[in-house]
């Protein structure tokens, strides 16, 4: 993991004119609603999020991308639960030699494989942020000290991921979950402390609630998942959109 303040001395700026613009600024979810409401698609050089509760359905709206864009283009599934149902994504009609795999939770490798990425994938997917864990974490270091390390190595990685990122045709996405809050007033919020959140260009929140179940006579086949823009410096904010989850 590079340290806070390293400079590769090696790597010379990227300059460009403002009025420079790239054809294919964004690459299609394969979600039309989604679309929609962030300008069309995930933008390359940018940091999208997918947060929410626990079975919303953040996995099954990365794993439609994923197979809708391995169609045409080259994918990185980076995977810190170990739990990709590659079936399902075939199923989905995704393009198997599209897509490369990694399995890996350790922070520190996870953080330089998706460095050295960059640029040669088309889209890069991590499942999931709040996975990854700190290889010098162990059963003793617990509660906000584990938090607080958590945050600083992310932050390191920024550093150095953001830029590179930035002036790449790559974009990035990321599912995150909610932090439990210290304190009975703390707000629940994405993992990954002040420099995560910084970092993130679009940030989409998926709710749903027990009234948008989709049911076929008694038996419940699929629900309505909500989308609202949490944050996008690509596009308007706070737009709100739904689609159909089905099982």
């Amino acid at each position: 993991m590079p340290k806070a303040n390293t400079v590769d001395e090696s790597e010379e700026p990227v300059v460009v004119t403002l009025d420079s613009k790239d054809k294919e600024q964004f690459i299609e979810t394969g979600i039309p609603e989604v679309d929609a409401i962030i300008g069309g698609g995930v933008y390359r050089g940018r940091i999208t999020e997918v947060w929410g509760q626990e079975g919303v359905g953040k996995t099954n709206m990365i794993i439609r991308m994923l197979a809708h864009v391995s169609k045409n283009h080259k994918v990185l599934f980076v995977d810190s639960e170990f739990a990709l149902n590659k079936e399902r994504v075939k199923e989905l009609g995704a393009d198997p030699k599209n897509i490369s795999y990694i399995a890996d939770s350790r922070l520190e490798r996870v953080a330089e494989l998706l460095i050295e990425a960059v640029g040669k994938y088309d889209l890069i997917i991590l499942d999931s942020l709040a996975y990854l864990t700190p290889t010098s974490v162990d059963t003793a270091t617990v509660g906000e000290n584990a938090i607080g390390l958590f945050s600083r190595l992310i932050k390191h990685w920024v550093i150095k991921f953001r830029p590179r990122l930035g002036v790449s045709k790559t974009a990035f996405v990321a599912i995150n979950q909610y932090r439990k809050p210290f304190g009975l007033y703390a707000k629940a919020e994405p993992v990954g402390g002040t420099s995560w959140h910084h970092a993130v260009d679009v940030r989409l929140h998926l709710t749903n609630n027990s009234s948008d179940k989709i049911m076929e006579g008694t038996q419940r086949v699929g629900h309505w998942v909500h989308v609202e823009v949490k944050k996008s410096k690509v596009s308007p904010p706070f737009v709100t959109t739904k689609y159909k989850l089905m099982y």
